[in-house]
């Protein structure tokens, strides 16, 4: 039996995808981006989005702070667009000012977190930044839901490595054997749990092709299938 379910948070519970893209179009609108010359949100995001993630994938090689990720993805985007890049440092702040205030859910997962609350043991562990997971979960008023809530940047390790899954099991008081943990990457939640030797649940948002070495154990494309799973281990 599971005794505690244990979530990713970005795109499993969390709409990241709309929460960034929300984020980004309120900063545009405090500081009048749509004025600017030649300024189009499909110019903006082409440029935008490859910048971001190298900064992103490299913040911990780099020990670049989320601040940083952001001021320098912002200008190096108004560099290559031929726009003044000293607007980089407030774009960059009024971001991550509506980034950590959103609160964007997938489809069914108040309803999930309603249901599962009281009867196991719930957990997050997220490989996002305490600061933005911790304020949007209390924004969509959720946070006290979650026995524990384990962010990578708050304990020093990051998914797939199984330590901070230890560290959730050690919170939760739970053996590896009496959780089910679920994530929508099969090569960072389903690798980090098969590491920690715990159970795994795809959420397949995608829908994509579930095969090869990273199957797991379960797959559903519906936060709402996700009792059944946990009903079939009695």
């Amino acid at each position: 039996m599971y005794k505690a379910v244990i979530f990713d948070l970005d795109n499993t519970l969390l709409n990241y995808d709309l929460c960034e893209s929300d984020s980004m179009r309120l900063t545009g609108r405090k500081h009048g981006l749509e004025r600017w010359e030649r300024f189009t949100w499909e110019l903006f995001w082409e440029a935008f989005a490859p910048i971001n993630w190298v900064y992103w994938s490299e913040r911990i090689e780099r020990k670049l702070t989320i601040h940083q990720v952001l001021e320098y993805s912002f200008r190096d985007t108004l560099q290559r667009l031929e726009w003044d890049a000293v607007h980089s440092v407030p774009l960059a702040r009024t971001y991550w000012e509506h980034f950590c205030e959103l609160c964007h859910f997938e489809d069914g997962a108040q309803e999930l977190l309603t249901e599962l609350h009281g009867s196991r043991k719930l957990a997050v562990i997220s490989n996002g930044i305490g600061e933005a997971q911790r304020k949007r979960t209390a924004s969509g008023n959720i946070a006290h839901l979650f026995d524990a809530f384990i962010i990578s940047d708050e304990v020093g390790f990051l998914k797939p490595d199984r330590s901070i899954f230890e560290i959730a099991l050690g919170e939760l008081g739970l053996d590896r054997t009496e959780v089910l943990y679920i994530g929508d990457s099969l090569e960072i939640d389903g690798v980090g749990a098969g590491n920690a030797g715990i159970d795994f649940c795809f959420y397949n948002r995608g829908r994509l092709p579930v095969q090869g070495p990273f199957a797991p154990q379960y797959a559903i494309e519906r936060l709402s299938e996700l009792p059944a799973v946990i009903a079939s281990r009695g």
